[in-house]
């Protein structure tokens, strides 16, 4: 029998999560500096008390071992992403074929979806446009490019770091538009 966890510690572990993502955010806006705690104290508990106001809490959803998988996956994209970006410039005469794509989602609809949306625009040469009902729409620098292998990639990561088990779907077409 699974131990539920009660609705009192989960309030009190999102409270927590906000105020240190918020005191996190400080450190680094004021650049480290202690003189600021004084200020930044207040405006961190009503930054954390608006934040309940806007959203509720709950049950996060992100699994653990998912997200690391994805932050190494991030780290190494973003990389690459910057080499790809310096040998472009440094050779400007790369065949490209620039155009949207778009793509099937499986991720069923939740942030997940808005993740996967940003994440796109760090893989080389795409930026996430738009999210239509279930088709991610991309623009691309070269839509004959692995563009759809890297989103499927990448949406498998997102779905992991979710706890969402997708099955490679068949052949999806890659459609510009």
């Amino acid at each position: 029998m699974k131990k539920q966890t009660s609705p009192t510690l989960l309030v009190a572990l999102d409270a927590a999560l906000r105020s240190l993502s918020f005191a996190a955010l400080w450190w680094v806006l004021n650049r480290g500096n202690a003189e600021s705690w004084t200020l930044g104290i207040p405006i961190i508990a009503l930054a954390t008390a608006f934040s309940f106001a806007m959203l509720s809490p709950r049950r996060w959803r992100i699994h653990p071992i998912g997200a690391m998988r994805f932050a190494l996956y991030f780290f190494w994209k973003s990389l690459f992403s910057s080499i790809d970006v310096a040998s472009r410039v440094m050779r400007p005469r790369m065949p490209l074929k620039p155009g949207m794509v778009r793509y099937p989602l499986r991720l069923p609809p939740c942030s997940a979806r808005v993740v996967m949306s940003n994440a796109a625009s760090l893989l080389p040469g795409t930026l996430g446009v738009d999210l239509q009902g279930d088709v991610l729409v991309v623009n691309a620098l070269d839509v004959d490019a692995h563009v759809m292998e890297e989103l499927r990639t990448l949406e498998e990561r997102i779905g992991g770091m979710y706890g969402f088990d997708l099955a490679r779907s068949s052949q999806q077409q890659n459609s510009t538009i």
